[in-house]
């Protein structure tokens, strides 16, 4: 019977039974762990800072995902969605190998909120595939994951989700002794090399933190060719085929356009190098009701991108600019020149490099108070000036820059904690943005902008002998500024959630958000006239978006995007076994998406943003088991899995939902000694958007492997191998725009030391 199942069926009946045999026998045998057995217990009891109230992951009422301690060290990638792929529930969303986007449950862009230190990152990595987050995870103390809606505790923006990237760079406490970190690594597949330190530091009342990194890496080898010519082909014929009639009226002029020929690679993938370093420096006073800290840091990150994700990009410049000099005056013309346009003729753009830089600084205090309503208050400020460069090199060994993209501004948050009154507590807070974007250059499809927010939230908790009862409330006032074409919105979102307690090892939560996300600032402005915040009416003015390859255009007058997310979760916590599963539905009201309407200019379609109702449904699950525990040697075996499918109400499925995966992990502890064997296996994709080729499914093994040497009383010595794509499998990931141009890493190797003291 179960063969005749689809294979996503499959997957939920798999999960859901492994992890109830899984638990049936937990409670059999409950023998302490040793110190190199207690990973998973102790992410149960991490503190979550993302959390409203400060608990533990075992407490919240919500899904989080904790990464930290050595299970962050075997992650420390370039993407933030390569290194987070492997939690329940989480997928990469890559654009080409520098580029990883995490998606949160089918849902990534501006539906996921990227978090440092509980405040935003204010880049522009959510406006593009193409574009990069702004921040670098060497270096960081952990990561925490909130899988589902968390608007009410971080805005619109969050609405699929919260990754807050915890990185200690203001001390909140004063070290008992300096403690110093240094590591070097090599990866074989792409020569990377990367050196990375750390101090942290402490005298009387003052702490002191400083930290850098460097990261140099050549081109990715991959085990067959970089594009799928077939599925480009493929992919071609299903755009045109949707154009209908009104493409008819063309076949002629296309039947004599001859094809670009697409410069494809073996065995590699050409401009996949990337260059990247960064550090920061960070000061604290701390006493016993507080501390007030200030930190500064740097992030420069250049990266090529795949041949074929900008292919139509580039513009014969000399016949775009060609008797318009008359009409120009001699600064437009300065600006001309700084962007190369007219100097290269119509040749055509060989490859895209893209140069980000970042300069951040940061401020966070917190004090506690002896008395009154409020027990405590925590603030939070950062100011960021981020800025990158689309390089475009020519055959001719040109180069100018295509696009400038910038973005200056702040993000500030108030939490305050009040005192307990009876079993009632709560937390209420303020959160301020503002921040001012531009693009200039050919691909400014998106007008200059100024983006503000201001949040006011809520929460208040009912703790119980066996039961807890947490209620949310948010309002919020979003506005963005073009000019003529403003937008000014606003929304409330209300949660509520209940956990019960069912012994001091297992409990079951039940909770429901309804939250709002305003449309973005590309979603309602992108190609749209700055005068009449209409489309343009002459075509000429439409800016492509080459990442995309789409001429987009926003639509002013898109209503609020409205989640009603239901889920129910169980978790279990004994002595030899650990383990979660989780069910949500996500109703989504004016979901808004890129449609591809068959209409096109100059060759390239056109997209139009618009709205529909859709549905997220799906199911997460993790099981750990300690097989064998001694002092000496410990044995665990991890299953985790996950799902989710996402139609439209009207019918159709909604684009680049990922694969389905499921996956094991066989763990081995010594005393100064750890081995990790992971396998997971990925489903096709069948449940394909409207414009969606099908993806392939595929098997991934991987092997983490350390060994470490005591170095006098407080020194370690830590030599450790990380191996990925064992099998050198040929992958590419359904949630990707570059799944044709790009697969994932072939095998790579990487060896590394790491000296702490």
């Amino acid at each position: 019977m179960i063969q005749h199942l689809s294979s996503r069926n499959r997957i939920v009946i798999t999960l859901t039974l492994l992890l109830i045999s899984g638990l049936s026998f937990g409670d059999k045998d409950e023998r302490s762990s040793s110190a190199h057995r207690d990973t998973h217990t102790n992410v149960l009891e991490e503190i979550v800072v993302s959390a409203p109230f400060g608990r533990t992951v075992a407490e919240s009422t919500q899904p989080i995902s904790v990464i930290g301690g050595e299970a962050l060290n075997e992650e420390i990638v370039n993407t933030l969605g390569e290194a987070l792929k492997g939690e329940i529930g989480i997928n990469n969303a890559s654009f080409g190998t520098a580029v990883g986007h995490p998606v949160i449950r089918g849902q990534t862009g501006n539906r996921i909120t990227v978090l440092q230190n509980n405040v935003g990152t204010l880049d522009v990595s959510n406006q593009s595939p193409d574009h990069v987050e702004g921040v670098d995870l060497s270096l960081a103390n952990k990561i925490e994951i909130i899988r589902g809606p968390a608007s009410l505790l971080y805005g619109g923006g969050a609405i699929g989700g919260v990754i807050n990237v915890i990185d200690g760079r203001i001390p909140e406490s004063i070290p008992d002794k300096p403690a110093l970190m240094i590591e070097q690594t090599y990866n074989d597949n792409n020569s990377e090399d990367r050196t990375a330190f750390r101090l942290d530091a402490g005298s009387g009342n003052f702490a002191f933190h400083l930290e850098g990194f460097r990261r140099r890496s050549g081109d990715v080898d991959i085990p067959g060719f970089a594009i799928d010519e077939l599925a480009v082909e493929a992919q071609e014929e299903l755009l045109h085929d949707h154009e209908g009639e009104e493409h008819d009226d063309h076949d002629e002029e296309h039947g004599d356009h001859e094809e670009e020929e697409l410069p494809n690679t073996k065995s590699f993938i050409a401009n996949s190098d990337t260059e990247s370093d960064g550090g920061s420096v960070g000061f604290s006073f701390v006493n016993d009701r507080g501390f007030i800290g200030f930190s500064a840091s740097r992030l420069n990150n250049e990266y090529g991108l795949p041949p074929g994700s900008h292919s139509h990009a580039h513009h014969e410049h000399g016949e775009e600019h060609e008797g318009e000099e008359e009409h120009e005056d001699e600064e437009e013309h300065e600006d001309e020149d700084e962007h190369g346009h007219g100097d290269h003729g119509g040749e055509e753009v060989e490859f895209i490099r893209l140069d980000m830089e970042k300069t951040r600084y940061d401020l966070r205090a917190g004090l506690d108070f002896d008395s009154g309503f409020f027990k405590s208050i925590r603030a939070s400020f950062a100011q960021t000036d981020y800025e990158h460069d689309e390089v475009e090199y020519f055959e001719d060994g040109g180069q100018v820059i295509g696009t400038t993209y910038s973005s200056e501004g702040y993000e500030g948050r108030i939490e305050l904690p009040r005192r307990s009154a009876g079993n009632w507590s709560g937390v209420y807070g303020l959160q301020m943005s503002d921040s001012e974007f531009s693009a200039v250059g050919e691909e400014a499809f998106i007008a200059e902008s100024d983006i503000r927010n201001i949040g006011l939230f809520m929460f208040e908790r009912y703790e119980g002998e066996n039961f807890d009862f947490e209620l949310g409330l948010r309002y919020d006032s979003n506005e963005i500024e073009t000019g003529a074409c403003d937008s000014d919105e606003s929304e409330l979102s209300i949660s509520g959630s209940y956990l019960y307690k069912i012994n001091e090892s297992s409990n079951v939560s039940v909770g429901i958000i309804r939250a709002g996300r305003t449309p973005s600032v590309e979603e309602a402005f992108a190609n749209v006239n700055n005068s009449t915040c209409a489309r343009s009416a002459d075509p000429e003015d439409l800016v492509l978006h080459a990442a995309t390859n789409l001429i987009e255009i926003g639509n002013p007058n898109l209503d609020t995007e409205t989640s009603t997310n239901f889920e129910i979760g169980y978790r279990h916590n004994t002595g030899r076994l650990t383990g979660e599963v989780s069910a949500y539905l996500n109703d989504i009201e004016d979901y808004i998406f890129l449609d591809i309407t068959g209409e096109e200019f100059e060759e390239q379609l056109i997209g139009e943003f618009t709205a529909r109702d859709a549905e997220f449904r799906g199911i997460e699950a993790r099981l750990n088991i300690a097989l064998y525990e001694s002092e000496a040697f410990n044995t665990e075996l991890s299953f985790f899995g996950d799902t989710v499918d996402a139609e439209f109400d009207q019918g159709g499925n909604v684009p680049r939902i990922p694969s389905s995966k499921v996956g094991t992990e066989l763990e081995f502890y010594g005393n100064n000694w750890t081995i990790h064997l992971t396998a997971t296996k990925v489903y096709e994709q069948e449940d394909n958007g409207e414009l969606e080729l099908e993806t392939e499914g595929y098997e991934l093994v991987s092997i983490y492997a350390d060994y470490h040497w005591d170095m006098g009383q407080t020194g370690e010595l830590k030599i450790f191998f990380v191996g990925n794509n064992l099998l050198d499998e040929e992958f590419r990931d359904h949630t990707s725009l570059l799944k044709s141009y790009a697969p994932g890493a072939g095998r790579s190797l990487k060896v590394g030391l790491r000296y702490t003291y």
